[in-house]
């Protein structure tokens, strides 16, 4: 039997080319951290773009016809949705520095996710983060790189299946990192 050379290309292309699309944030997370509770408010702004911002990540290993969508900005939300409640008496999040700010003279800290990527089986993760009150000068602006630890047994073992589980875990380790410098860096601002 004779197979015509000009169907096997479309074929096999339908097979390479037709893989699943990912999208990746965090699920459920919660988790204690070690910090005393500052009996002040904070005012956290996530701008849309920030939190619309998707990296888009192929992987050989995993399987090149799957495309995983990671929400960097999402994540960042759901990590401090976790963290600043058990940092701060009062916490909210807002869309923009001129919504009104609810809270008595809170500190407002105004958060991006300049980059992300997801490189050699990790996630490397920059977030910076200014801090003031709202009509006082810059009190922290720093921003944080912190890089997850490398997922590629997942990814080998597991490929397209662990592939978000492995963009998953090393992003989640790389913000909790970055978070931790942070609440340092906020402790240090509220002393003074």
């Amino acid at each position: 039997m004779r197979v015509a050379k000009t169907g096997f290309l479309p074929v096999v292309s339908m097979f390479v080319f037709a893989g699943c699309h990912h999208s990746i944030s965090f699920q459920e997370i919660g988790y204690p951290i070690q910090q005393d509770m500052h009996a002040k408010s904070l005012a956290v702004i996530l701008d849309a773009e920030t939190l619309e911002k998707t990296v888009s990540i192929r992987s050989f290993m995993a399987g090149i016809a799957h495309r995983w969508d990671a929400k960097p900005g999402l994540m960042l939300k759901q990590i401090a949705d976790v963290e600043f409640p058990q940092m701060f008496e009062e916490y909210s999040v807002n869309g923009s520095p001129g919504e009104e700010i609810a809270g008595n003279g809170p500190l407002v800290l105004e958060m991006t996710v300049p980059e992300y990527k997801f490189e050699d089986c990790k996630a490397t993760v920059t977030v910076r983060a200014i801090g003031y009150r709202k009509e006082d000068e810059i009190l922290l602006d720093e921003t944080y790189v912190r890089e997850g630890p490398s997922q590629g047994a997942k990814m080998y073992h597991a490929g397209a299946f662990g592939m978000k589980s492995a963009v998953r875990q090393s992003s989640f380790d790389a913000f909790r990192g970055i978070f931790a410098m942070l609440r340092e860096d906020l402790s240090e601002v509220l002393e003074k």
